[in-house]
């Protein structure tokens, strides 16, 4: 092969290649590194790389170089590990916005009287761009497995994951984690009254309305399933625990919503059931959803539109009235507001 078609053939390839004599010095630079560079062979030859790009002192493209002309070492650049090494550019334009390509960089040692090193540089922006694209795709997939279709809030599969990781840092940490289990009062008196999308608007106005209600980040209502919401608070103990849970029912009570076929308040309400522990290493997670559940369902036959919370002492639900009472024996008060 004469040496004109072979520079042909190097300057046609879509990768840069660059070759170094054994002091490290330009000898060899293809049509690819001109255009996506700006400097020609002429601009280049016989010049160390870090004379021609000082920034790359100290890099591990400049470290890697070396230990390829000293030691006969390969090496690999990954655009992951090591971005933008190099001020490449796909146009000019780039350069003004300093818009470099990502590249993937193979230094590869050579055995050859006048030559001592092979650089190749691949352009991996479009490859890198593809893979942001596919895991943002792939983290909103995801979070939509989370999220509850209907309502926005999280859904079942999104509060069994949180009780799971919850409860077991709560458990290792010694620290308190409360429950409250929510259901919407009398909702098939109101579905049947409004129909199944007056139903699927009245649900959709109460979880905002909760979810809006919490102040701590972290805080997520999920829809544990029908007409039921549930909420996790970690590092919330039980006085704490009934404050937000009462602020959750009068958030409900105060969007007004008319509710015929419950004549009593005449709108639509929610009941909630509170559980409150500092988990022993014996206790699972569902203890905790069973005592929520069992107040949730004690605050259902007390006439709903209220909050009731488990006493682990007597094994029953007992009215907020109760829990006031004990803190006034007591003297004590909230520790924690969400």
């Amino acid at each position: 092969m004469d040496i004109e078609l072979g520079t042909q053939l190097i300057d046609s390839l879509r990768v840069g290649l660059i070759l170094l004599d054994h002091a490290g010095r330009v000898i060899s630079w293809n049509g690819w590194m001109k255009r996506h560079s700006g400097l020609s062979l002429a601009d280049v030859s016989s010049r160390r790389l870090d004379e021609l790009f000082p920034e790359i002192v100290g890099t591990r493209l400049e470290s890697s170089i070396s230990d390829t002309l000293r030691f006969k070492l390969s090496s690999m650049l990954a655009p992951s590990l090591n971005p933008n090494v190099l001020p490449l550019y796909h146009n000019p334009g780039d350069r003004k916005l300093k818009q470099r390509m990502q590249q993937l960089i193979y230094i590869s040692p050579l055995r050859h009287e006048h030559c001592a090193c092979l650089i190749q540089i691949h352009d991996m922006t479009a490859a890198m761009r593809r893979e942001r694209r596919l895991r943002a795709q792939s983290t909103q997939l995801i979070e939509t497995s989370y999220q509850d279709a209907l309502t926005g809030v999280g859904n079942r599969r999104r509060f069994d994951q949180d009780l799971a990781q919850r409860f077991r840092q709560a458990k290792d940490k010694q620290r308190p984690i409360a429950m409250l289990m929510i259901d919407v009062d009398s909702f098939k008196a109101y579905n049947d009254h409004f129909g199944h999308q007056g139903g699927d608007q009245c649900l959709i106005q109460v979880a905002r309305a909760l979810q809006e209600a919490l102040r701590r980040d972290g805080d997520r209502v999920s829809r544990y399933g029908g007409e039921e919401f549930a909420l996790l608070l970690a590092e919330t103990d039980r006085e704490a625990a009934v404050a937000i849970a009462e602020r959750l029912r009068l958030a409900v009570e105060q969007l007004n919503i008319p509710h015929p076929a419950a004549p009593a308040l005449g709108r639509v309400s929610v009941s909630i059931g509170i559980s409150a522990m500092i988990p022993s290493e014996e206790q699972l997670c569902y203890i905790l959803v069973a005592q929520a559940d069992l107040a949730l369902y004690s605050a259902k036959d007390a006439g709903r539109n209220r909050c009731m919370w488990y006493d682990p002492e007597s094994g029953a639900a007992r009215p907020l009235s109760a829990r006031i009472a004990d803190s006034e024996r007591t003297g004590s008060s909230e520790s924690h507001e969400s």
